[in-house]
């Protein structure tokens, strides 16, 4: 009689786009003694804490559109993909702008690494400041505010000097947006 044979079998898939996400665990084990065999699997799955596309938030925008990472580097720029600030990605067909991981990385005076539209930005803070913006653009304000509340120094499409191309200004979000692709430039779509 074939007593205690055991098979185990681990494999780990990443669920984050650049290695650094949690896996999602499987395994099985088979016995067979002799009159039967029993088959034992398990799955564990850890919460994503990669840093996955922009969720949509309903604002159409001209978005740059790709297969690989390289299709969202600027044509020459030496090290990208790569490290921060060259650390574009490619998810789902879209690309994903450069993310920051923590405040070190922001080279501005005062910024600070916080999620803007679902993507970690170096921004300015400036609720204590407002005239903070000034010196950083004169299309500057203090009117922005980051996924967490947050009030940062951002560029509104009416303010004066800033352009939309074919796009069209929303003075409620102070983005430039589009309502089909037919105004984006090339290699972009109208994408939530």
């Amino acid at each position: 009689m074939f007593v205690g044979v055991a098979l185990a079998v681990a494999c780990g898939t990443d669920s984050g786009a650049d290695g650094d996400g949690p896996a999602e665990t499987s395994s099985s084990s088979t016995t067979d003694t002799g009159s039967g065999t029993t088959t034992t699997e398990s799955t564990t799955e850890a919460a994503d804490t990669s840093t996955g596309a922009p969720p949509g938030d309903g604002i159409l925008q001209c978005t740059e559109v790709c297969t690989v990472p390289l299709d969202c580097c600027v044509f020459g720029t030496a090290g990208c993909p790569g490290a921060y600030p060259y650390n574009v990605d490619c998810r789902d067909g879209v690309c994903v702008p450069p993310h920051c991981v923590e405040d070190d990385e922001c080279t501005g005076a005062g910024e600070v690494c916080r999620p803007v539209r679902g993507v970690a930005t170096c921004v300015t803070p400036c609720a204590d400041d407002p005239e903070v913006c000034t010196p950083l653009g004169a299309s500057l304000a203090c009117v922005g505010t980051t996924d967490d509340g947050v009030s940062i120094c951002f560029e509104r499409c009416d303010a004066p000097g800033v352009f939309c191309g074919n796009q069209t200004c929303d003075p409620e979000t102070g983005l430039c947006v589009c309502t089909s692709s037919g105004q984006c430039q090339v290699n972009h779509e109208c994408l939530d």
